[in-house]
Formats: structure tokens, sequence, C-alpha cells
């Protein structure tokens, strides 16, 4: 059997687990118009989906979320956080305009 070397060079560095804080608030500093409950549970899909965890804490000026991610270095903890955040967010906004659109549709048809 042949020996084969590391196929990249200097990647034997062990993966680090790193506490990454991220905060959101509105344009105006105030806490974004969330269902909390739904962007909990956007925020723990969105973690699951990339090996993270997540804990957030919502304020009266926004949302502080700790997101725990095992990386490599700081950098990519820091990326893989901000998309776990991102995710959440965007299925929130998702979600609250499909139900937006629901509660539309539903008054709009005539009662029978």
């Amino acid at each position: 059997m042949s020996e084969t070397g590391r196929t990249v060079p200097d990647m034997n560095e062990p993966l680090s687990r790193y506490d990454v804080t991220v905060t959101v608030a509105g344009d105006d500093g105030s806490r974004p118009d969330l269902d909390l409950a739904a962007f909990a549970v956007a925020a723990d899909q969105a973690a699951w989906r990339r090996s993270a965890s997540i804990i957030s804490a919502h304020l009266a000026n926004g949302i502080i979320s700790v997101v725990t991610v095992t990386a490599p270095d700081r950098y990519a903890a820091v990326a893989v956080a901000r998309a776990v955040v991102s995710d959440a967010l965007n299925r929130q906004a998702l979600s609250s305009s499909h139900s937006a659109d629901d509660c539309a549709q539903h008054r709009a048809e005539p009662a029978a």
C-alpha cells in the first residue's frame, strides 16, 4: 500500500470552539418587529443546520444572540454565527409575510 500525504498543506490544526455574540436592532435602534417565539425556533433550526448552537436574549432595544461554533479560526466562526442569525431573520420575515398574506386573503374572502 502506498502512503498518502496530506492533501492540503498545513491543515493539521484542530478545530476550536468559539462563542460569537451577534446583536440585532432595528433601523431606529429599537428591537425588530418579530414574533419572538418564531425567531427562537428559526434560530435553533438555522444553528442546527450549521452544527452550531444559539442562545438569544430579547431586549427592548434589540436581540442579543450568542452562537457557539466549532471552527478552524475566529473568522470562520464569525461567518457561521452571522449566517445563523441572518437565516433566522430571513425565515422569520418570510413566515410573517406569508401569515400576513394569509390573513389578507381570509379577510378578502366573502363569508358563506
